[in-house]
């Protein structure tokens, strides 16, 4: 299927440009592998996403990272790492609840293979690499989750896909398999935004957003100022044919992850506040209906420019070591609204672009079918409703 944006229906959020790909692989170095199981009609279909935020030669090496939790009904591990070091150096992923395990011990499995190839014995491993990053969401509405678990393969194969893989597959794959989006099909989506830097260096900075969605009702559902989700269950009620999907969402699977990548050179204080305005974004989209109480919004960025060496060159001698110091780069406070405007605008579009991906709808367990975004309908709606300026 050929990919649609919500720029496809008339729509473009927020006033900076996006990336040659519009998602977060326009993030230098970045490179993403998804595998999915299973096909459409089936109990199951169910995947996992990797991310590397460097490329995989380099990712013990550090990223400067930040998250936010708007509401913390889920789980990312490396969490404590993240707020004690300030940094990630290890793949990243993305799966549905019950592989959260699996996917947790396949990283660990990779790394390991990682530095006996590259000659590192076990004291250096212990040093070079973190904590692994996973996040989870719940995908019990479209699969049966007794049946939801990977295999360690699964997540090998999507190791191998990472160092081929050259674009996001939104939707209904990888990690976003089986996932909803305001009771629409959901999963993967993906955004970018270019940010330009000061005149002194001519630089330009990239904001890439990577998605798994798994949240809200329909009737939250707002795309550009227009209650969307509104207008279609009111078309609904007068005419009962239509297919905008009803009924109560099941909160314990409204969960969305959102991971931010930028080159811009930022530090954890920075990216933590980076974070906390991709929830602008979603509320977007989600409006009042976002962060619910069985909702888990959490939000990991990350800085690839800075590129730390935080391995000393002395050894500790009875716990005591010379202190040694790192050359960074950080942009200004003052100068930072920009990449907060692209944070806000790469997860609005990322999160609309998750839902159109799943047009076609998607039929799971026990042959629930759940209609996917009525594209051509919004696009109308949009033309009608949204105010032009």
């Amino acid at each position: 299927m050929t990919r649609m944006t919500i720029k496809d229906l008339g729509y473009v959020p927020g006033q900076l440009p996006a990336g040659p790909k519009n998602s977060i692989l326009d993030v230098k170095g970045v490179q993403i592998g998804q595998v999915t199981v299973g096909e459409d009609g089936e109990d199951v279909r169910k995947g996992v996403t990797v991310i590397f935020p460097r490329h995989p030669d380099e990712i013990s090496t550090p990223c400067y990272a930040g998250m936010y939790v708007l509401n913390g009904n889920g789980e990312v591990s490396g969490s404590y790492q993240i707020k004690d070091w300030g940094y990630t150096n290890t793949p990243l992923a993305l799966t549905n609840s019950v592989s959260f395990g699996i996917v947790f011990h396949s990283i660990w499995q990779w790394v390991l293979q990682d530095a006996r190839e590259k000659g590192k014995c076990l004291n250096e491993i212990s040093h070079a690499y973190g904590t692994p990053v996973v996040g989870e969401t719940a995908d019990w509405h479209l699969n049966d989750v007794h049946k939801s678990a990977l295999t360690q393969e699964n997540v090998a194969d999507a190791f191998k896909a990472a160092m081929t893989q050259t674009e996001v597959l939104e939707g209904q794959n990888g990690g976003g398999a089986g996932m909803t989006c305001h009771m629409f099909p959901g999963g993967t989506g993906t955004s970018s935004r270019v940010v330009k830097g000061g005149e002194e260096d001519g630089r330009e900075y990239t904001v890439g957003v990577l998605v798994q969605t798994n949240y809200g009702h329909n009737y939250d559902l707002h795309i550009g100022g227009v209650p969307i989700g509104k207008l279609l269950l009111k078309e609904q009620k007068e005419a009962p044919q239509s297919k905008v999907p009803t009924g109560k969402a099941d909160d314990g699977s409204i969960v969305t992850y959102l991971i931010f990548s930028t080159d811009a050179p930022m530090l954890p204080h920075q990216l933590n506040r980076l974070a906390r305005h991709c929830a602008v974004g979603l509320a977007q989209v989600g409006g009042h209906g976002i962060g619910r109480n069985h909702s888990g919004d959490i939000v990991l960025a990350l800085s690839t420019a800075n590129k730390p060496n935080e391995l000393v060159a002395t050894p500790q001698v009875m716990g005591v070591g010379p202190v040694e110091t790192n050359q960074i780069e950080i942009i200004k406070n003052e100068s930072v609204d920009a990449m907060f405007r692209a944070a806000s605008e790469a997860t609005e579009e990322a999160i609309l672009n998750s839902m159109i991906a799943g047009r076609a709808g998607r039929t799971g367990y026990k042959g629930l079918h759940l209609p996917g975004l009525p594209t051509d309908r919004v696009k109308e709606l949009l033309a009608k409703y949204r105010v032009q300026v």
